[in-house]
């Protein structure tokens, strides 16, 4: 069923646990995410980013992201994951998604703080959530989108949210989700990851309304036992889509190389990848519920 995040994050809060935000840039995909969530009988939010528009366009996949939410056994939600201009935004409030990263932070505090409000002010009568971020993710996935180029890597710490700017953005924009950086990187790790646990912790002490939830992005590769503090801290929505996305390639591979030459329908593969993206999505999931009480 497809259903509006902000009761989902509620529930998340009571319940200590993290709900997964994974990408669904096409089909298979879509299907395998939303067959692990019934799988597991849990909430799902599915999510289309501005940074997969060169693979498939909002208007191609959102009719397919709202026909498949509807039909859901679990709850679902429509999101739109780093929307990087109001125009694409807007665009996707007609589609019909029920939140919106409105992804502001490539700006200082100040423009940072009156552009998410602004359009807060625009779509929260309309009863759509809105994520913001605050604090620069650091990007080790490359894309041609502006803002999305490969990061510095060697100190995770310069991009670090601050707590003081944590508690003012949430005071003074409304949003329903602050995404911080914590020392996660979109993409994977170059080493090994470091979560700053007690960031979290002191971020979500000093915003004490607790209509405001907390997200991590850049999960892939992070260690299992940094996810599960770190929804212990206070993170109650996860971006995940890097290691899932890149799990298919090496058993394709496999795949074309046991057929030695022989003819290798298509069909088959596109099944195979979802067995592999539902496995994946599956196990992510089942991490982000470990703390479920």
């Amino acid at each position: 069923m497809l259903v509006n995040m902000r009761d989902m994050l509620k529930d998340a809060e009571q319940h200590n646990y993290a709900i997964g935000s994974l990408n669904t840039p096409n089909l298979e995909t879509l299907r395998a995410v939303i067959g692990a969530a019934e799988e597991l009988g849990c909430p799902i939010i599915i999510n289309h980013a501005q940074g997969h528009e060169p693979v498939v366009h909002l208007e191609t996949i959102a009719p397919l992201m709202k026909m498949y939410a509807e039909n859901a056994k679990v709850p679902v939600a429509m999101h739109i994951d780093h929307g990087l201009d109001i125009d694409f935004c807007m665009k996707a409030v007609r589609a019909g998604f029920t939140s919106i990263m409105c992804d502001r932070s490539e700006y200082p505090l100040e423009k940072n703080i009156a552009l998410t409000k602004s359009f807060v002010d625009l779509v929260k009568p309309l009863g759509i959530t809105v994520e913001a971020e605050l604090g620069a993710m650091p990007n080790n996935m490359p894309t041609e989108v502006p803002g999305q180029e490969q990061s510095d890597l060697s100190d995770l710490t310069v991009y670090f949210t601050k707590v003081d700017e944590a508690k003012r953005f949430a005071e003074e924009t409304g949003v329903d989700v602050l995404a911080i950086s914590i020392g996660t990187v979109h993409g994977m790790y170059k080493a090994k990851s470091d979560l700053d646990i007690e960031r979290i912790k002191a971020i979500r002490a000093a915003i004490t309304d607790q209509n405001v939830h907390l997200g991590m992005h850049g999960c892939s590769g992070t260690e299992p036992d940094q996810v599960v503090a770190a929804v212990n801290a206070g993170i109650k929505k996860i971006n995940y889509f890097t290691a899932m996305d890149t799990a298919v390639a090496p058993v394709l591979k496999q795949m074309i190389d046991d057929y030695e030459g022989r003819p290798l329908n298509y069909t088959l593969m596109v099944n195979v990848a979802m067995e592999v993206l539902q496995k994946e999505a599956k196990k992510a999931m089942e991490l982000f519920m470990t703390c479920k009480k």
